[in-house]
């Protein structure tokens, strides 16, 4: 019985013990962050379901949420967030200027944006895979019925490289016309001027409810890549980055955990589980650990909920999109989603 007690105190001992190491060096970008109050959040000019503004200025959205949630786990306040709506081509600028602390909109982690501008993806918070919309009376079925056709396409984005891409390799001659916005491809493929318009399905299923008579068309089911994206910041400042990551972590752990913004004051009192109490600041001092107060992801998911939650209203079942959880389910639910262990 000695033996056994004398154990598990030194395995709670080693639980602990990272909290007293404080490894991180101070992070500027998380004491400007405090010493002003708000963070400053890079969206999307305005995509329904990921990062949107009504009439009122008020923002919503999958992007949004994990902005809100950021800010919680910082501040203590999901409000205290500032947007601003950056284009395809301003989004990097804007980001490594310091204009904005990060940026959270539908942005593709690819290799060469990750090794040349300076910035790093903080995780995956939607899988995407990119597609077509088209008429209904075009009687497209597939991507490879585009052969001969014009495809409207955001300028400078990872779409208008891998549809150029996809069709090149297929010996495919299709003329694809690029614009400055997302919002005037669109609006240039409803006006007739191009036969398609190419972007993620998430983005499309947003898109389509712009264009004046939605029904007509339809949005195909085969995707032409894999485009996971998620938040991104700077280079270097590894406390704030670490903080970035680990409250996307957070969000979808807590959803693993069975953790919503509706149970998480009884789960924090009384649950018996030690990944959940460490999540929530209940024991671990691991809030500390990244210079924010041990209830920073109870702030997060008490303000604004867990993935799930957060995926049903914005994108999901419980919107106007109803996108298909698919590969953004849980890995244990047959999906990609995941997060390392808070331990």
């Amino acid at each position: 019985m000695k033996k056994t007690t004398l154990t598990l105190l030194a395995l709670a001992g080693m639980a602990a013990a990272p909290a007293m190491a404080q490894t991180l060096a101070p992070s500027p970008t998380l004491d400007a962050i405090k010493a002003r109050g708000s963070l400053e959040c890079g969206v999307h000019l305005g995509l329904p379901g990921f990062s949107f503004a009504n009439d009122k200025g008020e923002w919503t959205g999958l992007d949004v949420d994990y902005c809100k949630a950021l800010a919680a786990a910082i501040l203590g306040d999901a409000n205290k967030v500032k947007f601003t709506p950056t284009s395809v081509q301003q989004r990097w600028p804007i980001l490594q200027s310091g204009q904005v602390d990060l940026l959270s909109r539908n942005t593709t982690i690819t290799f060469s944006r990750n090794a040349s501008l300076g910035i790093n993806f903080q995780g995956i918070n939607f899988y995407e895979g990119q597609t077509f919309i088209v008429r209904k009376s075009a009687n497209v079925k597939a991507a490879k019925d585009l052969d001969g056709a014009s495809v409207c396409v955001a300028a400078g984005s990872t779409e208008e490289k891998n549809a150029a891409d996809w069709f090149r390799e297929r010996s495919m001659k299709v003329t694809i016309t690029n614009f400055q916005k997302n919002d005037d491809a669109i609006a240039a493929y409803d006006a007739g001027r191009c036969d398609a318009y190419t972007a993620g399905i998430g983005a499309l299923a947003g898109q389509r409810a712009k264009l004046k008579v939605p029904g007509d068309h339809i949005i195909l089911a085969e995707p032409i890549s894999n485009d996971p994206q998620g938040p991104v910041t700077r280079y270097g400042d590894e406390r704030y980055q670490a903080v970035v990551r680990w409250v996307l972590n957070g969000m979808i752990a807590a959803e693993a955990l069975g953790v919503t913004s509706k149970n998480v004051d009884d789960m924090k009192a009384n649950s018996k589980n030690a990944e959940v109490r460490r999540l929530l600041g209940a024991e671990g001092n691991f809030g500390a650990m990244l210079g924010l107060s041990n209830d920073w992801m109870y702030n997060a998911i008490k303000q604004v909920g867990n993935y799930a939650e957060s995926y049903d209203r914005t994108v999901g079942k419980d919107s106007a999109l109803k996108i298909e959880r698919g590969q953004n389910q849980l890995w244990t639910k047959g999906g990609l989603l995941f997060t390392p262990p808070f331990q």
